[in-house]
């Protein structure tokens, strides 16, 4: 006995840091780490959040709730993938960020660049998003990127469309070596990829000048 397939609509949900409009110059969509709430990314991200920029943060499909501890209330999380269902999972995610951001673009100017971040297990979903679709944009950042063992990293990179990449990088990362960004870096190196790497203090919201690195970004 096995699941089978069923393709089915539903009713996705995302959070905005500016308002679509004429006055916007840079769009960033921004993808949350694994059991991150959309909230607590958008806290990380408000150095980012000046009047030319707009920044729109999808939530993952797949969501639940999160039991509060003590007084605290109950927090939404998601995850972008599990790792028995992989492939329909990534179809279903490139679905919906296609016509995010298809959607987005439109109500901006046009041409208006379009740089993709993405935080933990986000920053795969990026990657696997972007080599699999044909949505344009012009840089990726990966924060303590955390690729799963189920996904081929390498192959994942190589689709890759030629993009300079960030990698961003905490003082504090220990969920895994891999959030150290080393492996990571190598692997963007070998497959031809314009790379760079930053670290930044983990302890409170995502500096500008580490995401950005300058002000028209």
């Amino acid at each position: 006995m096995f699941p089978l397939p069923f393709t089915t609509p539903r009713t996705a949900r995302y959070l905005l840091l500016g308002e679509p409009g004429p006055a916007i110059s840079h769009v960033w969509i921004c993808l949350h780490g694994h059991d991150q709430p959309v909230a607590g990314l958008a806290r990380q991200l408000q150095n980012l959040d000046t009047p030319e920029r707009l920044l729109v943060l999808p939530e993952a499909l797949s969501r639940y709730s999160q039991p509060g501890t003590g007084p605290e209330a109950p927090t939404t999380q998601a995850a972008w993938f599990a790792t028995d269902s992989l492939l329909a999972d990534f179809d279903d995610l490139g679905t919906y960020l296609d016509a995010l951001a298809r959607q987005v673009l439109a109500a901006c100017p046009p041409d208006t660049p379009l740089t993709v971040l993405g935080y933990g297990h986000g920053a795969a979903a990026a990657c696997r998003w972007l080599a699999n679709n044909g949505v344009d944009y012009s840089r990726l950042i990966l924060c303590a990127p955390v690729f799963p063992a189920e996904i081929d990293r390498r192959a994942t990179l190589v689709a890759l469309p030629e993009r300079p990449v960030l990698v961003v990088s905490t003082t504090t990362d220990t969920y895994t070596p891999e959030a150290a960004g080393e492996g990571l870096m190598q692997d963007l190196l070998d497959v031809g990829l314009s790379a760079q790497q930053r670290l930044v203090d983990a302890t409170g919201p995502l500096p500008l000048a580490a995401l950005a690195g300058n002000p028209e970004s």
